[in-house]
């Protein structure tokens, strides 16, 4: 879409919030010992609140609720994709709803409800009692309970979350009352003035410098249309956060009552078509395959290592039967110098008679 800034501004605001959801993922699964289904968590929020706090942050901002970074930079990307392609910007906002109910799936499943996992996880700790922040866990893995990471996981997840809250703010767009700095900072990258011939002219005749744009011109609508779709876009986030709440909190029946009335779609959703499967029939076990019968066993064991193991058995024999030589009876050697010495002259013999 020729959307420069748009693209580099999300870039920016999706390292806070992404960055900082994979870190909060990983305190998350410290704090229940090393368990990465969701299936099996559950009442996190009392237990890890810096963990939890922080996430909301990080889910707030991807599913593009204002005025989060998150929210700036979505916003930004789906009005160029509206004044580019209705196709494009359908496609963005289906994926902003997509994007947000996914996420409040992960964050109603993992901070809400009950804790589904083991009892005896709960044993350290109750609803309330949350460790301090400081520096080192008050609960160990040893301890079998959920515990709040650590300071040195804590502050990250905390610098990330102000800025996953506030990054935004340097393009808040006109139609919400901002300049956008973070346009004007990247002007000078993506605006040029460069001499162009034959296109305008001075009148001593040289060519005078023309503003050349390679970022893709924003075409001028009202005021009212960029508030409109910007409300769209907010819809779409808070409508992923509704299904999600409907179904993960309020009904957590209906997900399997979902997947039981749509058993052929869900099976192939659940194993991802297949395609690991055909990935590995069609790649992986050919490849196996070949590398087991051709490369090792007829390169490696065949080639290779048969030449160095029959060298080393020439080698074996050659020296076993040279050994035999040496055996330590005086007679025998004896008799070798003698046989040696015999030869010698019958040799030296042989050369004068030919020279006579």
């Amino acid at each position: 879409m020729g959307a420069f800034s748009a693209g580099i501004f999300h870039l920016m605001t999706h390292a806070f919030f992404k960055g900082l959801l994979f870190l909060a993922a990983g305190s998350v699964i410290h704090a229940v010992s090393g368990e990465q289904d969701m299936r099996k968590m559950g009442g996190l929020r009392t237990k890890i609140p810096w963990t939890f706090w922080t996430m909301t942050v990080a889910t707030f901002a991807i599913a593009g609720i204002p005025p989060l970074a998150g929210f700036f930079s979505k916003d930004e990307i789906l009005w160029r994709a509206y004044q580019a392609s209705w196709a494009y910007w359908i496609v963005g906002v289906v994926t902003a709803f997509i994007t947000s109910f996914y996420m409040f799936r992960l964050w109603f499943m993992t901070f809400t409800g009950e804790y589904r996992g083991d009892a005896d996880a709960t044993q350290h700790g109750a609803a309330g009692d949350a460790p301090a922040l400081h520096g080192s866990a008050s609960h160990g893995h040893g301890h079998g309970g959920i515990h709040e990471s650590p300071m040195v996981m804590v502050v990250p997840l905390i610098i990330l979350a102000f800025l996953s809250f506030f990054g935004g703010w340097v393009k808040v767009p006109g139609s919400l009352g901002g300049s956008n700095h973070f346009d004007k900072f990247l002007g000078p990258v993506f605006r040029s003035s460069v001499p162009t011939v034959n296109k305008q002219h001075t009148e001593s005749g040289e060519a005078a410098p023309l503003e050349q744009t390679t970022e893709g011109t924003e075409p001028k609508t009202g005021h009212a249309t960029e508030i409109t779709f910007t409300a769209i876009s907010v819809g779409a986030g808070l409508l992923g956060l509704f299904l999600a709440w409907l179904l993960y909190k309020q009904r957590p029946d209906l997900p399997d009552r979902i997947a039981d009335s749509a058993h052929s779609l869900y099976s192939a959703v659940a194993h991802k078509y297949w395609i690991d499967e055909m990935y590995a029939a069609i790649f992986v076990k050919p490849l196996v395959v070949v590398s087991s019968a051709v490369f090792w066993r007829g390169v490696d064991r065949g080639i290779i290592d048969a030449t160095l193991d029959g060298g080393a058995e020439t080698a074996k024999e050659l020296s076993d039967n040279v050994r035999h030589m040496q055996s330590g009876n005086l007679r025998s050697y004896a008799g070798w110098i003698a046989i040696g010495a015999t030869g010698v002259v019958a040799y030296m013999v042989w050369v004068w008679a030919g020279a006579r």
